[in-house]
């Protein structure tokens, strides 16, 4: 049973890297506990349990029943609430200097601060893991930053395009992408 709240709640609550993967983990795996989620997403129990209330709360996910766990304790189920097509879609285009779209950048922004906790804490736990990190600071023309934009978009796309499924039995790795044009310096 979720409180009615408005989409801009509703998108706080999703916008968060750790709700995301949370619901992607209940869609792909069905029904979970918050100490199953929390060791899946690299969190503490109570950090799970927040955030999984918050997606209840926002109608993202939901109470599935209840299992018997260790030590005679009772362990709540939580599964992945398929969204009606009734309910208002959430999008982000927003009209740029917008207060929307200004507070899209900074929850993008507690987004990948939150990225980069977590991936820190797996380097230092399994440092075979990390792929690598570049920073390349470039001076150029917004119009030259957009078509740059607009080929690694174009290459990534036809990456992901070329990508098969992995087989069943094959080690998989999912990472986090990010690629930011940040202004260096300030305007003039």
């Amino acid at each position: 049973m979720s409180t009615q709240i408005d989409h801009q709640e509703r998108i706080r609550t999703w916008f968060h890297p750790v709700r995301i993967k949370i619901v992607g983990l209940l869609r792909a795996r069905g029904p979970m506990t918050q100490t199953e989620l929390a060791r899946a997403v690299d969190a503490n129990t109570a950090s799970a349990r927040y955030h999984v209330l918050r997606l209840v709360r926002a109608g993202f996910v939901e109470h599935a029943g209840t299992r018997p766990g260790p030590k005679a304790i009772t362990e709540k189920l939580f599964r992945h609430v398929q969204q009606a097509p009734s309910m208002e879609p959430l999008t982000f285009s927003t009209k740029h200097g917008s207060a929307k779209d200004l507070e899209m950048r900074k929850l993008t922004l507690d987004s990948v601060t939150e990225v980069h906790r977590v991936g820190a804490r797996i380097i230092e736990r399994e440092p075979e893991r990390f792929f690598g990190i570049n920073t390349q600071q470039i001076t150029t023309t917004p119009e030259k930053l957009r078509a740059l934009r607009d080929a690694l978009k174009a290459t990534l796309t036809g990456f992901m395009a070329g990508l098969e499924a992995p087989k069943v039995d094959e080690a998989v790795e999912s990472v986090y992408l990010c690629i930011n044009f940040y202004p260096h310096s300030s305007p003039a």
